[in-house]
């Protein structure tokens, strides 16, 4: 599968070339209603920016720009106001349709060039602390996220002898490989799975896609990738990693079907001894300097223990372990959760089954997405591929729409003395979220009170409609509301005592995201574990990057770690950047360890309970977020750009160094 994938992916990236070089290269004609209509799909805002980056025209920055209100108004994005499209439209046409190759193409703007760009696109100067996180997003550098070595980069001797292993093959994993990679770093990625793609590997049932756009979900390094759909489905997004990997000449540094079930720091020798254990039972020891851990959140499937499970006849598998070995067409089919795996299979399992039955526990906020299922049309390909810099406007437009999201997470005390539930924004977003809902669920008596949540939107993790409710809407389905007592051999007996028959079971009952870096039990200095660390009230860390008592050790999907918005590939490469530059300090001073100091450490994690108050992720209705201990353990609760300034750069003064 993983030869197929990459050719897949190499073959995208080779037609998007020659595409390119067919429309516009020596003589080539260009056919005007084809680059007006291509004018006319394009963001017109990032548009206009790209523009006045090639052209300078001075008409382009006297446009103005208006917000756009999305989810009702709970956020909105920055578009050209429509007395300017027309202008606009006709500079692009004059530009796109006389360029001939691109030999006319400038180099990237300065910083300071950008930063009177980035004014431009919206409606209000940018902020200081918004300027470095923003300036990476638009990608203008080959490597915008890059670790460095200083003047006193050492021998190529002592550089080999510094080695790092990475555990996992996912986004993370391969993230931080390309940056150690540029850096001639000696390293090798171990992997339990058979390939690369981490939760995209493991998870290959029906229908599996991201639900964030692809322009969001994308390493920066990797320049107007030619996805094909707004919606990268799973077999897509495998490919692009596989085409990632190949690409920056790092496939030789992974090793599969090796699992890390143990790891010792050696006080005497400032190593780690990893155990590894092979698919085929053998047992290998590595030594390594440093673990950079990207074994991730959604890695470990959570199993349910039912009662009466075993005595069950038929198939029973998780979603991340599906068995496409079973036909469940034609079958009676039951779904366990409706969370955004669930949701995401059930309306193609459906479609095919005999009879469908969903148990669900806790109703999510279902959202409809804009995009989501849509390929992108050739027209929409022409704009990224002939217009210079339009790519990276695009993106990061994407981009700061999604930052508004933070907005809603926020308890107001204002608001909610004036009878309001969390601040005007959420409030706006439910209202708009529960029309939708009604919508949908409009002539089915009894469905809207199943399916409507009596929580605030974002106390868990919002979900995409992929046709989940027009599903429930289908003869052969059934929504069953009620929690599972027991199995029988021949079904589920649920809370009010019926019992319903299948011939197969779904388990799309998550992942258990507080079991970090399973199945691999670490020991660090003095015999220190994580239990011991986390005793008190579960999994803590240091910026979500590293904590006391494990020298050398670094995770890239850490306790607290997950970024209120942003892109998760943009995080990858911003955390490995952090780790790669505290492995360089190492290297060039002639150091062996480096340790996150418990003050700091107790510290962070005062001041992050403390900003965690401000939010609404412990709320009734909470899910995964929330751990046994009743502390929200997987968020990062600061805002986005603070906690991009915490993470751009180790300060070693945080640190003990040896």
């Amino acid at each position: 599968m993983s030869a197929a994938v990459v050719e897949m992916a190499r073959d995208a990236v080779a037609h998007d070339t020659r595409a390119v070089n067919g429309n516009l290269s020596g003589n080539a004609s260009v056919d005007n209603d084809f680059v007006r209509k291509a004018i006319d799909k394009s963001n017109l805002n990032a548009l206009r920016l790209a523009l006045l980056q090639v052209t300078g025209d001075p008409r382009l920055a006297k446009m103005s720009t208006r917000r756009r209100a999305i989810r009702g108004g709970a956020m909105y994005s920055h578009v050209l106001c429509d007395e300017d499209a027309p202008l606009l439209k006709q500079i692009a046409f004059d530009y796109l349709s006389k360029r001939k190759s691109d030999d006319d193409i400038p180099p990237p703007p300065s910083k300071e060039e950008t930063r009177k760009l980035l004014d431009l696109f919206g409606d209000e100067p940018i902020q200081d602390v918004e300027f470095n996180y923003n300036y990476e997003e638009l990608a203008f550098e080959e490597f915008p996220r890059n670790a460095q070595w200083s003047d006193k980069k050492p021998s190529a001797q002592k550089i080999a002898d510094f080695k790092i292993v990475v555990i996992g093959a996912g986004i993370s994993g391969l993230a931080a490989a390309v940056q150690f990679k540029n850096l001639g770093l000696n390293f090798e990625v171990l992997e339990r799975q058979q390939g690369i793609g981490g939760t995209w590997l493991l998870n290959s049932y029906p229908d599996a896609r991201v639900d964030t756009s692809s322009y969001l979900f994308q390493f920066k390094f990797l320049k107007n990738y030619p996805w094909s759909e707004y919606f990268a489905r799973a077999g897509e997004t495998r490919g692009y990693l596989e085409y990632v990997a190949e690409k920056y000449n790092v496939k030789d540094h992974f090793r599969f079907s090796r699992e890390v079930i143990n790891a010792v720091w050696d006080e005497e020798t400032s190593k780690w001894d990893l155990t590894v254990k092979h698919s085929n039972g053998e047992i290998e020891n590595v030594t390594c300097n440093a673990i950079v851990s990207g074994s991730g959140l959604f890695a470990t499937p959570n199993l349910p223990d039912f009662p009466g499970l075993k005595d069950f006849k038929g198939p029973v598998f998780h979603t991340a372990k599906w068995n496409h070995s079973v036909d469940y067409r034609n079958k009676r089919v039951a779904l366990i959760g409706t969370g955004s795996t669930g949701t995401q299979l059930a309306s193609r399992v459906a479609s095919e089954a005999k009879q469908f039955t969903v148990f669900q526990r806790t109703p999510n906020w279902i959202m409809h997405m804009d995009g989501y299922g849509a390929k992108i049309d050739d027209e929409v390909r022409f704009i990224f591929n002939k217009m210079p810099y339009y790519w990276n406007w695009f993106c990061y437009s994407a981009h700061v729409a999604s930052q508004q999201l933070q907005y809603m997470q926020t308890h107001d005390p204002e608001w909610r003395a004036k009878g309001g539930v969390v601040n005007e924004r959420n409030d706006i977003a439910r209202k708009n979220l529960t029309e939708y809902i009604k919508s949908k669920s409009e002539g089915i008596p009894g469905l809207l009170e199943k399916i409507l949540p009596d929580y605030p939107p974002l106390v868990r993790r919002l979900v995409v409609d992929n046709g989940f409710y027009d599903m429930l809407r289908r003869d052969n389905t059934k929504l069953v509301a009620e929690d599972i007592e027991r199995f029988t051999e021949n079904g589920i007996v649920s809370s009010s005592g019926q019992e319903h028959e299948f011939d197969v079971v779904i388990l799309g009952t998550g992942f258990k995201v507080s079991d970090y870096f399973w199945p691999c039990k670490y020991i660090g200095r003095n015999g220190t574990t994580l239990e011991d660390l986390w005793s008190k009230d579960g999994p803590r860390s240091y910026l979500g990057l590293t904590m006391p008592g494990f020298p050398n050790f670094f995770s890239l999907y850490g306790p607290n770690h997950q970024p209120r918005s942003g892109g998760f590939y943009s995080w990858g490469e911003i955390w490995s950047r952090y780790v790669a530059s505290s492995i360089v300090h190492l290297i060039e001073n002639g150091k062996k360890s480096i340790e996150c100091r418990k003050d700091v450490f107790d510290e962070y994690n005062t001041r992050l309970d403390e900003k965690a108050k401000e939010l609404i992720w412990e709320m009734e209705g909470s899910g995964y977020y929330v751990n046994s201990f009743g502390r929200q353990s997987v968020n990062a609760p600061w805002f986005t750009y603070d906690y991009h300034s915490m993470v751009l750069a180790p300060n070693f003064n945080d640190f003990e160094v040896r």
